[in-house]
C-alpha cells in the first residue's frame, strides 16, 4: 500500500484554533470588508471543514468518495476541503488500494474538545436514548456525527446501557417538542391554551428558551407575556400548540433564566416532614436523598425534605398509602385531610 504524506507541518493540539486561523478566520475577514457579516456560504464551508476533520480523524481511512457522498459536494470541493485543512498544519496523509483513504497520522493527537473517552461513550448512550423524542434533527445528528467519530467507540457492546421505555410519550408531546423545538430555533413565538389546576384553559403567548425534562415530565422554559416573567410549562397541560410571529430574543443567558425560574418556583416551596413505617423503609432511598432520611428508635423513618406546593405533592403522599404519614406543616396535614374525605365522598354509595 503507498502512503502519500501530504502535509508534515508543526503539530498542535489547537487543531480547530488552526482551520480557524489558516482559512476560516482569513476568509471570514476578506468577507467582512464587502459585508457586516460573514456569509451562509462560508459558516457551512467551516462546519464542513471541522466536521470532516473529526470523521477523517476518529474514522481511520476514508475516501473522498464518502466524503463527498456524505456531505452532498462535489470531489473537487472535497480534494480543495483537504487541502485547506492540510495548509492549517494539520497531518492528513492519503494511501491508496484497497481499504485506503484520507486520514490523520497516529502520531498527531487531535484535542479531546471537552470530554474524555468515558464521559464520550456515557454522552453518546444518552443521547442515542433521547434521539427518538427529537426525531428528525439536523443540529442532534450533527453533535452525534462528531462526537461518535472524534472518540473511536469499540468494537464491542457499549459499556453503558439506558432503557428509557418506561418513559412513555403520547405522539401529540413528540410533535409539540419538534414544534417547541423549530420555535427555539427560529426565534418564534408560542401560542398555546395552558389547564391549570382548575381546569381552566387559560391562553399563553411564551418566548420560548429551552425545553426541559425532570421527574418525568416534559416543559418548555420561556418568558410568558401574561406573567411577564420566565415560567416552566408542562407539555401534558398544553393544548392547540401552535407557532407565532418572531420575537427579538432577550439578552439573558440559559443558566441566569434556570435562576430566574428556581427562584420563582422556590418561593412556593414548603418544607415537609413524613413518617414511613418500616415495611418501606428500604425503599425510600428510591425517592428521597439519604442525607434526607433518617430512622427513629420506634422504628419509623423520617424524611425532611422541601418540595414545591404544587397539586402533585398531595398525590405523591398518598401513592404510599398507609406506610406514610404526614407530620408536618399542620396546614398541609389537614389539606391532605380535607383531599381525602372528598375522595371518600366520590366512593360513598
Amino acid at each position: 500500500m503507498k502512503e502519500k504524506v501530504i502535509t508534515q507541518t508543526n503539530m498542535s493540539e489547537k487543531v480547530i484554533d488552526k482551520v480557524f486561523r489558516k482559512y476560516v478566520v482569513s476568509k471570514i475577514n476578506s468577507t467582512q470588508r464587502r459585508r457586516r457579516y460573514p456569509t451562509s456560504h462560508t459558516i457551512m464551508r467551516v462546519d464542513r471543514l471541522l466536521s470532516m476533520l473529526l470523521i477523517i480523524s476518529g474514522k481511520g481511512a476514508v475516501t473522498g468518495k464518502e466524503l463527498a457522498e456524505h456531505f452532498e459536494v462535489s470531489l473537487r470541493t472535497i480534494y480543495r476541503d483537504i487541502e485547506k485543512i492540510s495548509e492549517a498544519g494539520i497531518p492528513v496523509a492519503s494511501s491508496s488500494g484497497k481499504g485506503g483513504g484520507y486520514y490523520i497520522m497516529d502520531s498527531y493527537n487531535i484535542s479531546s474538545l471537552f470530554l474524555n473517552r468515558d464521559e464520550a461513550h456515557t454522552f453518546v448512550a444518552v443521547m442515542k436514548n433521547l434521539h427518538c423524542y427529537f426525531g428528525r434533527n439536523e443540529a442532534f445528528n450533527d453533535i452525534m456525527l462528531k462526537v461518535e467519530h472524534t472518540y473511536k467507540r469499540e468494537s464491542n457492546k457499549d459499556k453503558l446501557t439506558l432503557d428509557m421505555s418506561h418513559f412513555s410519550m403520547e405522539q401529540e408531546i413528540k410533535e409539540y417538542i419538534g414544534i417547541i423545538n423549530k420555535a427555539i430555533t427560529e426565534n418564534r413565538l408560542l401560542v398555546f391554551d395552558y389547564i391549570n389546576r382548575d381546569m381552566e384553559y387559560l391562553e399563553r403567548t411564551v418566548e420560548p428558551s429551552s425545553i426541559d425534562f425532570r421527574h418525568g415530565h416534559w416543559y418548555v422554559i420561556g418568558f410568558c407575556r401574561v406573567r411577564k416573567d420566565y415560567r416552566r410549562f408542562k407539555l401534558v397541560r398544553i393544548k392547540q400548540l401552535e407557532q407565532g410571529p418572531p420575537f427579538a430574543k432577550r439578552e439573558l443567558s440559559q443558566d441566569r433564566i434556570a435562576e430566574v425560574i428556581e427562584h420563582s418556583y422556590s418561593q412556593r416551596d414548603i418544607q415537609v416532614v413524613l413518617r414511613f413505617t418500616s415495611r418501606i423503609g428500604v425503599q425510600l432511598t428510591e425517592y428521597f436523598q439519604k442525607e434526607k432520611i433518617s430512622r427513629g428508635a420506634d422504628g419509623f423513618y423520617l424524611v425532611s425534605d422541601t418540595f414545591p406546593y404544587e397539586e402533585g405533592l398531595l398525590k405523591f403522599i398518598l401513592s404510599f398509602g398507609k406506610e406514610c404519614e404526614l407530620l408536618e406543616p399542620r396546614e398541609l396535614r389537614a389539606e391532605l385531610q380535607q383531599y381525602m374525605r372528598n375522595i371518600l365522598l366520590s366512593y360513598n354509595d
